[in-house]
C-alpha cells in the first residue's frame, strides 16, 4: 500500500502506478486536500463487482452505461479494459467510478468514464448525490492518472456538482442534452408535458396503417440496419460525400454491430420499437433502461415515409410510455445542437434542455487535435475548401 500526495488540477508525470499481485485488486491511500473529510481516501481498482452491483442498485440516478454489465459488454466487443475505481471515504461513504481504459502496445493511453459515444459516467453512490468535497477528491485522482487522457462524462442530472468541483487544469467540453421528467406517470406526462403539436403528431400516426412492434430480437437489428443504410446514403448526399467514404465511416462506427451485441449481452435492458408501412420499414427506435433511468440510444428512419406518417413521434411516445410503466423517473433523450430541429422535436415531448460539461485531463491536446481533424475531414469530404460551410 502506498501513499500518494494530492495534486488536484494537474497531471503529475511521476504519479506511481498501483502495485498488485496477480488476481489481487490494487489498494492505495489518497490524502485529501483542505477538507478533513478527504484527508485519507482509499481507492480499490478494479472495483469489486458485488459492491458495484449494490451501489448501482441504491443510486436512483444510475444510468445503464454505469452498470457492470455495460462495462463487460464494451470489454468484450470494443477492446476496452475495466479500470473501475472504488473510493472509500473515512465516514464510510463509498463512491464507485465506472472507468474504461484503452491500451496501445501494452500501454494504457486513456481512462474515461465513459468514452465518447458510449454513454454517461461518473461515480455511483447510494442515494445518488455526491458532495462537492467528494467530487473534488475523485477529480484530483483522475487528474494524476498516468495516461494521456482521463475523462469524466457526468450524468446531466448531477452535472452541476462536477462542474463546480472541476479544478483549473480540467478541460471542459460543453454539451446540451434533453431530459424528460416522468413524475406522475404517462397520463400526466402526456397531458401536462407533451406540447400540443407532439400530441397531434402521435394521434395522426395512430391513424396511419402502420404496423408497430416492440421487439428485443434480431428483427430489430434487421430493420435498424436497413434504415441506417438509407440514413447514411441520405447524409452522404447532403454533405456531398462519396458513398464509399460515408459507409466506411459508418462501418467504423458500427451502430448495427453495437445493437446486435448489446441485445445479446444486456438482455431486457435494451428495448426497441419498429414501424412498417405495407411491409416497408419506416422507423426504428432503441432505448435502454436501468431502474429509474431510461435513455434514448439510437434510431433510424426513412425520411420520406416517416415524414408522411409521423412514425418517429409515435415510436418516441411509445418508448416514453413503456419507461413510465417500467418505473422510470427520468427519460434522457440525448444530445442535440441548440436550436436544431432535433432539439425542437425533443422539447415537443416536454424534455428540458440541460447543459453539462465533459471534464478531461490531458497530457497532450488530444481533444483539440481531434476537433481539428474532424473539421478538415468534414471540409474535404464535403468537397469544399477549408473555411467553407459544411452542411449538417
Amino acid at each position: 500500500m502506498s501513499v500518494v500526495p494530492p495534486s488536484a488540477g494537474s497531471v503529475v508525470p511521476g504519479a506511481p502506478r498501483e502495485q498488485r499481485r496477480p488476481g489481487q485488486a490494487a489498494r492505495r491511500l489518497l490524502p485529501g486536500r483542505g477538507d478533513d473529510l478527504l484527508r485519507c481516501v482509499r481507492v480499490v481498482s478494479p472495483a469489486p463487482r458485488d459492491i458495484w452491483v449494490a451501489v448501482a442498485h441504491d443510486d436512483p440516478h444510475a444510468v445503464p452505461s454505469q452498470t457492470p454489465e455495460w462495462t463487460d459488454w464494451l470489454r468484450r466487443t470494443r477492446g476496452f479494459s475495466d479500470a473501475s475505481r472504488l473510493y472509500e471515504f473515512p465516514d464510510g461513504r463509498r463512491l464507485l467510478l465506472p472507468l474504461l481504459a484503452r491500451t496501445a502496445a501494452g500501454v494504457t493511453v486513456t481512462e474515461e468514464s465513459m468514452p465518447y459515444g458510449f454513454g454517461y459516467g461518473g461515480p455511483l453512490v447510494a442515494g445518488g448525490r455526491v458532495t462537492l468535497a467528494e467530487a473534488r477528491a475523485v477529480l484530483a485522482d483522475l487528474a494524476r492518472r498516468p495516461v494521456l487522457r482521463a475523462g469524466l462524462v457526468p450524468n446531466p442530472l448531477v452535472a452541476g456538482t462536477w462542474s463546480a468541483a472541476a479544478p483549473g487544469g480540467a478541460l471542459r467540453v460543453p454539451s446540451l442534452c434533453h431530459v424528460l421528467d416522468l413524475e406522475g406517470g404517462f397520463d400526466h406526462v402526456w397531458s401536462k408535458r407533451y406540447r400540443q403539436d407532439a400530441r397531434r403528431k402521435v394521434r395522426r400516426a395512430e391513424k396511419q396503417s402502420l404496423e408497430v412492434h416492440q421487439v428485443r430480437d434480431s428483427s430489430l437489428v434487421d430493420t435498424f440496419a436497413e434504415l441506417n443504410r438509407r440514413c447514411v446514403d441520405r447524409w452522404a448526399q447532403q454533405r456531398h460525400q462519396p458513398l464509399w467514404l460515408a459507409h466506411l465511416v459508418e462501418r467504423r462506427r458500427d451502430r448495427v454491430g453495437q445493437l446486435a451485441s448489446a441485445l445479446a449481452a444486456l438482455g431486457s435492458a435494451v428495448t426497441g420499437w419498429t414501424a412498417h408501412l405495407e411491409g416497408e420499414a419506416v422507423a426504428a427506435y432503441v432505448a435502454v433502461q436501468h431502474r429509474e433511468q431510461a435513455w434514448f440510444w439510437m434510431s433510424a428512419m426513412d425520411q420520406g415515409l416517416a415524414g408522411r406518417t409521423n412514425a418517429g413521434a409515435l415510436l418516441q411516445s411509445l418508448a416514453i410510455e413503456a419507461a413510465c410503466r417500467a418505473g422510470a423517473r427520468w427519460f434522457q433523450l440525448g444530445e442535440s445542437d441548440p436550436g436544431s430541429g432535433v432539439a425542437r422535436f425533443k422539447a415537443g415531448f416536454g424534455a428540458t434542455p440541460t447543459s453539462y460539461d465533459t471534464l478531461r485531463f490531458e497530457r497532450l491536446p488530444l481533444t483539440t487535435a481531434t476537433d481539428r481533424l474532424r473539421a478538415v475531414v468534414g471540409h474535404v469530404t464535403a468537397g469544399r475548401p477549408a473555411g467553407g460551410t459544411v452542411e449538417r
